[in-house]
């Protein structure tokens, strides 16, 4: 009776004439009357106002039109989330991560998930923003965390910004040594002409970046050495063998030893840095689990995690 309560007393604060509310529901109006007198008895108390001209629901209408609605839309949102999980239970999806991020973002945001979608079959992998564009353009993998995708068949939804660092090695002339972090400034730059440098091509998008970006300022070093991540690079740095640029939040879990054999430089935000995002194909209908995955990363996925990793 319930839905059938709920539309009548619509109809009759909508009209206010039984008979009207009869028409525009195409049912007659004793029918009407005999639904709403069955509730009256049922809640013993009255929901018409007859007497008033014209008829108009009584306050305890009101209030009982108002909880039919919400226990409507609450079963409708029950229906929805029931065929959602319905659907999912035999799906398997693919998440990508850029590797510094992985082992800190994906197991805090996992049982929260699975809590969620407890059928749901998922595929992790680490893989760099490079390799990751394609595989979303080609629909291989479903959604992704890491450096913003500029491509026209991806949507990229803003997570955070990365400051960035240039460390140099204890073999440079320019090395200070007691100073881990010094201030930044055009001759830091200028002193690296003719020196080594460690690339990362595993993120080749980022390199990429770098690269324009020592052009911009005249910058030009010896590409020494090639590697598949920063992480990499970064001990290369800490063995003497030339520099590199990576996350500033890589250099927070340094040691003490550490510290000692390099010195770190924060480059302003404005002239180089890298923007996060998570990323799905544009032609993927973002709900579910992966809507539920993007909520997270919005509102939970800061620099701080690059810290953890």
């Amino acid at each position: 009776m319930g839905n059938r309560l709920l539309v009548f007393l619509e109809a009759i604060q909508s009209h206010s004439s039984m008979t009207k509310a009869a028409q525009s529901l195409f049912v007659s109006q004793p029918y009407i009357s005999r639904v709403i007198k069955t509730a009256e008895a049922q809640y013993q108390i009255t929901l018409v106002d007859r007497d008033h001209r014209p008829i108009q629901l009584t306050y305890a209408g009101e209030r009982l039109l108002t909880y039919l609605k919400s226990a409507e839309h609450l079963n409708q949102a029950m229906v929805t989330e029931m065929t959602q999980l319905k659907e999912t239970e035999s799906q398997t999806i693919t998440l990508g991560i850029t590797p510094p991020a992985a082992m800190a973002w994906y197991p805090d945001t996992l049982p929260a998930f699975y809590s969620r979608f407890p059928n749901m079959r998922t595929r992790i992998i680490e893989v760099s923003t490079s390799e990751a564009e394609k595989q979303l353009v080609d629909r291989q993998l479903d959604f992704f965390i890491g450096k913003t995708i500029h491509k026209p068949q991806v949507v990229s939804l803003p997570l955070t910004t990365i400051a960035l660092s240039l460390v140099i090695p204890a073999t440079f002339d320019d090395f200070q040594p007691g100073k881990f972090w010094r201030p930044f400034s055009a001759d830091v730059l200028t002193h690296l002409n003719g020196q080594p440098f460690i690339r990362s091509i595993g993120e080749s998008r980022m390199q990429e970046m770098i690269d324009h970006y020592f052009s911009d300022q005249g910058v030009q070093t010896i590409p020494l050495i090639e590697v598949e991540n920063l992480l990499f690079a970064l001990h290369l740095v800490l063995k003497g063998l030339g520099c590199t640029i990576v996350s500033t939040a890589m250099l927070t879990r340094l040691s003490t030893a550490q510290r000692a054999t390099i010195n770190a430089f924060k480059l302003p935000i404005s002239q180089l840095s890298v923007d996060f995002s998570a990323s799905y194909h544009r032609n993927h209908q973002l709900s579910g689990p992966l809507e539920f995955l993007a909520q997270q990363a919005q509102q939970k996925f800061t620099a701080d995690i690059l810290r953890q990793s």
